[in-house]
């Protein structure tokens, strides 16, 4: 499996940044930068994190509700040999997921939570119960800001070649502990410290909503009940269809046919075999004259079915005797008995 698709996320938290004037998470996530992947994190017992692995760079794409809020988070591979694939997604119509807390988004439901502060976006994983601490920091995104990135320009394309280069470059640098400046800055931070911060803030401002801005809260709930009521709704309908059809003359010939036809295999499949009932107390083997191949077990009190067009005798010790207890094309469809 690719790196790059080794992580699952369940499900996600949505908060914002204190610094942006809306405090919105998907408002603080830039679709037009480049941000740098860092996974498997250590934490020193003061709160500074270190990354073992950059992973290939991601962009993100963000999905609207007509209303405003944003519900859907894509990060897409933007670099080497995985460009285009989807490095993580998640749905908050989707099954386990959810988003609450407009304009102050979060969530406390499932096992990891995405926090976006400023340059960075974190996936935290065993979020507390009142949203406002966390076990460990399991991805973190970084904003690439280079010159063609602030002044809004696309970089150039480049070929399959070249970015299979940079991929084996980045693997190298990688292996050597050598990031980058930005991911230098984040393990300069306590990483620990400005998240609870941060949490303990966000907590604070969802306590104080307004009931206009819960109504935010209502309109995501409505994307997975729409999505239900539409599901339902189709398979109405199929089902609705299929018995229109089943009530059709067409339908009930074609039943009947099937009926007859299954009636007449079953009936040459029993008029083809002969049924060995073993009466004799102890388990016995029976084999065709000749055969130097284990033959059919018929344990005391149970039957078998045996080829009605072959003899069929008694088997010891993987050695067909001639004692016969069947001869071929006699009582075909019915049972005799082996004592």
């Amino acid at each position: 499996m690719k790196k790059s698709k080794q992580i699952i996320l369940a499900v996600v938290l949505f908060i914002t940044t204190i610094t942006q004037a809306q405090n919105s998470f998907f408002n603080n996530i830039s679709e037009e930068n480049q941000y740098n992947t860092y996974t498997l994190f250590s934490e020193s017992e003061t709160g500074y994190f270190k990354s073992k692995t950059k992973n290939d760079a991601v962009k993100f794409k963000i999905d609207y509700l007509p209303t405003g809020e944003g519900y859907k988070l894509t990060a897409i591979v933007d670099e080497g040999v995985d460009k285009g694939d989807v490095f993580v997604t998640s749905d908050v119509s989707s099954k386990g997921n959810s988003c609450v807390g407009y304009p102050y988004e979060s969530h406390v439901y499932g096992q990891y939570s995405y926090v976006s502060i400023d340059d960075y976006v974190f996936v935290l994983g065993g979020l507390s119960k009142d949203k406002t601490s966390f076990k460990t920091l399991n991805v973190a995104f970084i904003k690439v800001t280079s010159p063609a990135n602030k002044k809004g320009k696309k970089p150039k394309k480049k070929s399959a070649f070249l970015a299979q280069m940079k991929a084996y470059k980045n693997q190298a640098i990688a292996a050597s502990g050598n990031f980058g400046s930005d991911y230098k800055q984040l393990e300069s931070e306590n990483v620990r410290k400005m998240i609870t911060n941060y949490l303990v803030a966000m907590k604070a401002k969802q306590d104080g909503r307004t009931a206009t801005q819960i109504q935010s809260d209502k309109n995501v709930a409505n994307i997975a009940i729409a999505k239900k009521a539409a599901k339902d709704a189709k398979w109405a309908e199929a089902k609705k269809y299929n018995d229109s059809v089943k009530g059709t003359p067409e339908w009930k010939e074609l039943e009947r046919r099937k009926k007859l036809n299954e009636a007449n295999y079953q009936g040459a499949q029993k008029a083809n075999m002969v049924t060995l009932r073993n009466t004799s107390g102890s388990t016995i083997y029976v084999a065709r004259g000749g055969s130097k191949n284990r033959g059919t077990k018929i344990s005391a009190g149970s039957s078998a079915k045996w080829n009605c067009d072959q003899d069929a005798f008694i088997q010891v010790n993987n050695t067909t005797t001639n004692s016969k207890v069947y001869s071929k094309n006699t009582v075909c469809g019915n049972t005799i008995t082996v004592r």
